[in-house]
């Protein structure tokens, strides 16, 4: 075999660049003239067959070519056969060239059909939101009621926009505070779409933002969220504030909310998710009763909140790996039961893990009782306590870690 000179590689080289460019712009062809795709084609066939022809002396050895008139006839039929062939080649690339084209423009015009339906249903979606805001601001009971049901309707149809639509509901639930019948339209509706009845549609991956929301026996029992919900600043009053076997798979958020004479009942409840927060809220004459909930989201976690008269009711709460904490928080006649709270489980070696640190208390009642020394861990750390009583079982409490002052009782 003969060898490749360094000409033949740069050719090769600049072959296979031609083709690329070529390809490139064969992608972008559908607003230019045919003759150009056409033409591209061709090249490509050429350097393609420009290519393999070399490829082909190469591995040949670079054989000399008779001369003319070393062929005999039946040679040059051959020849001339080989030449048709070549040319029905083209013909065909010709062929391929059109048909592809063709196909891009098919292409390029189904595409535009399909965002000209696409910007239709946008934008009678907007005409359906509009009117919908419209009800909701009317000034009439009846109008507001049908703009709820407007607004959640659309809210099931526009997925895209499904967020705008509910946080919609919110703020008009908001601004219509006095009027229960719009309110109480707008958390039904919410319900029934977070409850895991309904098939349809479910707004559960949704973000619940009730911020500055002002409630009166407010009930989210028995919901569930895949997404964040936020009370930032919310006050809480009423006989009952129900979260009873709630689902919270995403972080739950308290920040400055306020709890007046209520009963905030988080019994079966389950935290899954993120870290629950309970940041600078007030609890006043409340019990916060967290009995038979699961812990399953790192941390409950209590921070700079003041409890007056209330009581934070733990009793048979699991906590499976994670942590409640209570820190730096003012207590008041307050009583923090946790009876036989942390109910890890003992096949998994699950731990459960509950620390009260630089809180004050005065005066109050804190029972930590049949706890189980192999899995859960009790930490009490520099707080100021003031009077009160303490139960601590069983004895010795190898579960209780202390520094600063001890916590003493019967």
């Amino acid at each position: 075999m003969g060898t490749i000179t360094w000409q033949y590689w740069a050719l090769g080289a600049l072959a296979m660049w031609l083709l690329l460019r070529l390809w490139q712009r064969s992608r972008r062809e559908a607003q230019s003239p045919v003759w150009t795709s056409i033409v591209s084609w061709l090249l490509i066939a050429a350097l393609v067959a420009a290519a393999a022809g070399g490829g082909l002396l190469w591995l040949l050895g670079w054989p000399t070519m008779p001369k003319q008139a070393a062929f005999t006839t039946t040679e040059m039929l051959d020849l001339l056969k080989i030449g048709l062939a070549v040319v029905a080649g083209f013909g065909g690339v010709v062929a391929l060239a059109v048909n592809y084209r063709k196909q891009r423009v098919t292409e390029a015009a189904h595409l535009h059909a399909l965002n000209q339906e696409e910007r239709e249903h946008t934008k009678l979606f907007y005409e359906r939101f509009k009117v919908a805001a419209e009800l909701l601001a009317g000034e009439q009971i009846g109008l507001r009621v049908a703009g709820v049901s407007a607004m959640a309707s659309l809210a099931d149809d526009w997925e895209a926009q499904r967020q705008m639509c509910v946080d919609t509901l919110i703020d008009a639930a908001k601004l219509a505070k006095d009027d229960t019948e719009v309110v109480t339209k707008i958390f039904r509706a919410m319900r029934s779409r977070l409850d895991g009845q309904r098939e349809a549609v479910s707004w559960s991956a949704l973000t619940f933002d009730f911020s500055g929301f002002e409630f009166d026996g407010a009930d989210f029992g028995g919901l569930r969220f895949e997404s964040p919900v936020i009370f930032d600043g919310a006050e809480f009053t009423g006989e009952l504030t129900s979260f009873d076997g709630t689902v919270f798979h995403g972080p739950l958020r308290f920040t400055g909310a306020t709890f007046t004479e209520t009963v905030v009942n988080f019994r079966d409840a389950v935290f899954a998710g993120r870290p629950s927060d309970f940041v600078g809220c007030t609890f006043d004459r409340t019990t916060i009763d967290l009995g038979g909930s699961e812990l399953r989201s790192r941390r409950l976690h209590f921070d700079r909140c003041e409890f007056v008269s209330s009581e934070l009711q733990a009793e048979d709460m699991n906590v499976d790996t994670a942590a409640v904490r209570i820190e730096h928080s003012a207590l008041t006649d307050s009583t923090l039961n946790f009876t036989e709270m942390l109910g890890a489980d003992a096949d998994r070696g699950s731990l459960g893990f509950l620390f009260v640190e630089a809180c004050t208390l005065v005066e109050c009642t804190v029972l930590l009782r049949s706890l189980d020394p192999e899995h859960q861990f009790v930490w009490w750390r520099d707080n100021a306590v003031t009077g009160g009583t303490f139960e601590i079982s069983p004895k010795p409490a190898k579960w209780l870690k202390v520094r600063g002052e001890e916590p003493t009782g019967p």
